[in-house]
């Protein structure tokens, strides 16, 4: 009987909870009107581009952030050559509705990578870590900008 009962309590507790994947569901019904950046460029206009194309619907948000980016040496070899980067991004953004302070968030991402003997080859390989990098971010904006406008 105790079986039964328990069996019985999580169907009910199973099915009064909806369950809606927040990642998987990626249709924002909202949009920046206004977006002030300032620090590194590539970075800012690459969460520019990816917030504006990704975004459409009736309420709009002001958005200002500040980038900044770090490079720094985590090992060197015995010459003194450095064998391992950390490439660290930080973003300072604050969220505005209607001239109201919504949200102010510090998001800061990180990568270690190894260094490339071909200084044109690491130039690349890094622009393509900071996009990556810049793009997570962004997705991390419009998801918690999504949580805010529920």
């Amino acid at each position: 009987m105790n079986k039964i009962f328990k069996f019985l309590a999580l169907i009910v507790l199973i099915q009064s909870c909806t369950y809606e994947p927040v990642y998987l569901n990626k249709n924002y019904n909202f949009k920046f009107a206004k977006i002030n950046t300032e620090g590194d460029a590539r970075i800012n206009n690459s969460i520019k581009n990816f917030l504006k194309n990704n975004t459409n619907g009736d309420k709009s948000y002001n958005l200002y952030f500040k980038s900044i980016k770090r490079k720094e040496i985590v090992t060197s070899d015995t010459k003194g050559d450095p064998t391992i980067f950390k490439l660290i991004v930080e973003l300072q953004y604050r969220l505005n509705h209607n001239n109201k302070k919504i949200n102010e968030d510090v998001i800061i991402k990180q990568i270690k990578y190894k260094s490339i003997k071909d200084k044109f080859e690491l130039s690349q390989y890094e622009d393509n870590l900071i996009k990556n990098l810049s793009n997570i971010i962004a997705q991390d904006i419009l998801f918690s900008t999504k949580i805010l406008s529920k």
